[in-house]
Formats: C-alpha cells, sequence, structure tokens
C-alpha cells in the first residue's frame, strides 16, 4: 500500500487526484500540544476529504509532552478531536 502523511502544510489537497494517482492512505495531523485550539487547521477539511475519496484514513497528534501528566493532556485532547471520527479511521 503506498500512503502519505498531511497536514496544514500541504494546503488545500484534492483528494480524488491523490486516489487516482494511486495512494491507498492518509495519516493526517490532527493536532499538537495540550490544548484543544492547538488542532491542524486543516485536520477536518483533510479528514473529510480523504474519507470521502475512499482513502483509509489515521489520525497522529504531535506531541510536545515532557511529564506523564502532559502526555495524559495531550491524548486527552486527542481522544476528543477524534471523537467524531470514531470506526470511520
Amino acid at each position: 500500500m503506498k500512503g502519505i502523511d498531511v497536514s496544514k502544510y500541504q494546503e488545500l489537497i484534492y483528494w480524488e487526484k491523490v486516489k487516482a494517482a494511486g495512494i491507498d492512505f492518509a495519516i493526517i495531523r490532527a493536532g499538537m500540544g495540550k490544548y484543544i485550539t492547538q488542532i491542524d487547521p486543516r485536520f477536518e477539511q483533510n479528514a473529510f476529504g480523504a474519507l470521502s475519496a475512499g482513502l483509509h484514513v489515521g489520525a497522529y497528534w504531535f506531541s510536545y509532552a515532557t511529564s506523564p501528566e502532559e502526555a495524559r493532556q495531550e491524548a486527552q485532547v486527542c481522544a476528543q478531536v477524534l471523537e467524531p471520527y470514531k470506526g470511520k479511521f
């Protein structure tokens, strides 16, 4: 399988063209850090586009944690961001 890793830095992605180019899956950055405001600004657009194009989709949360408590906070925020996609990724 061929896949890509995307975030806000790829800007607008034409997901049908991605699929037509032979890409099977996308790993999408959901966000970073310990606050909900740190969601990747293109996460929802990318998740919707990739799923609509029929790609397999996964997500990751970029961590800045330097302690177990910060890691827990980041994991909770990530879970909150991914909740609407439960069962789709």
